[in-house]
């Protein structure tokens, strides 16, 4: 009778046992899909590193370019101040600003303001407007253009500007249309922007003028946002949605080597829709280009 008592001990001791794991392990589960979660929805700023090599850069020259895009009115940091660290420290020979900044539907520019008045302080600010912009300046009139040029800010609306950075010369241009409008608005500058022998850095919002307009053009380094990323970022596939294109977005984030182009598309930095950004930590790029080839 004894011996039977302690087997049913023995039974109940190790089904306590087993209880207790299955729940330890319900809580590790739980614990990792919080982690995870936060991860995968984090909104972070996450710094990015690129080169693009050429042999236009003078020898032995470095020009570090920072990309700004699709902020659409966010901060970080009170003023944006935690950005304006970041992109201090990074020490950028140029900031370029590839749209969107801002949203057509709110009229408070206080935001974008205070942000590139810190950034003009830290290198010079080329800023291409997107449609967020476009909509403000062209529908709704707003002074945007005329308070960022006041701030020392290079609007480039369709046209472009020589500069030298570290002795090369680059000529910098903004091509501010949507693919819908290229051919009235944005050929006639695009066809002489691109007969030019010095380095061009063309700032175009849109990635999808390349589908068609620009396929085949001769840019040395373009800079585009406009699709956040994708949204939703998959391994290998990369960004899943865009309402412009739908699914699968061709050029959704990243460095795109093309047929006589280099093509940079920024993540972009906030959004301006219900849908969140999964996998897909705001973005603060940084291309360094000059003429080495080995360069990581």
């Amino acid at each position: 009778m004894q011996k039977n008592t302690s087997k049913k001990g023995q039974i109940k001791a190790a089904g306590s046992k087993g209880k207790r794991r299955v729940f330890l392990w319900g809580l590790l589960v739980i614990a990792l899909l919080v982690c995870g979660g936060r991860w995968l929805l984090s909104d972070q700023l996450e710094t990015t590193f690129y080169h693009v090599y050429s042999p236009k850069v003078t020898e032995g020259e470095n020009i570090r370019v920072v990309v700004l895009s699709d902020l659409h009115n966010g901060e970080f940091g009170p003023g944006n101040a935690d950005l304006l660290e970041q992109i201090r420290a990074l020490g950028p020979d140029v900031i370029a600003v590839a749209g969107d900044m801002v949203n057509s539907d709110e009229d408070n520019l206080d935001i974008i303001l205070t942000l590139c008045k810190g950034l003009v302080e830290i290198a010079p600010v080329y800023y291409s407007p997107g449609n967020h912009e476009s909509n403000l300046m062209y529908e709704k009139g707003s002074p945007i253009e005329s308070l960022l040029l006041e701030l020392g800010v290079h609007v480039l609306v369709n046209r472009a500007e020589e500069v030298t950075i570290h002795r090369t010369p680059l000529l910098i241009g903004g091509l501010t249309t949507s693919p819908e409008g290229y051919e009235e608005y944005g050929a006639r500058f695009f066809q002489e922007y691109e007969k030019s022998g010095m380095f061009k850095l063309l700032i175009a919002h849109y990635p999808s003028l390349y589908y068609e307009y620009l396929a085949d053009g001769h840019v040395d380094l373009g800079i585009s946002g406009h699709y956040h990323g994708g949204q939703i970022r998959l391994p290998v596939i990369g960004g899943v949605y865009h309402g412009d294109t739908g699914l699968f977005p061709r050029y959704s984030g990243g460095m795109y080597s093309l047929p006589h182009s280099t093509l940079f598309v920024s993540r972009g930095m906030g959004g301006h829709s219900r849908l969140p950004r999964v996998n897909n930590r705001p973005e603060l790029a940084v291309i360094d280009i000059n003429g080495r080839q080995d360069t990581q």
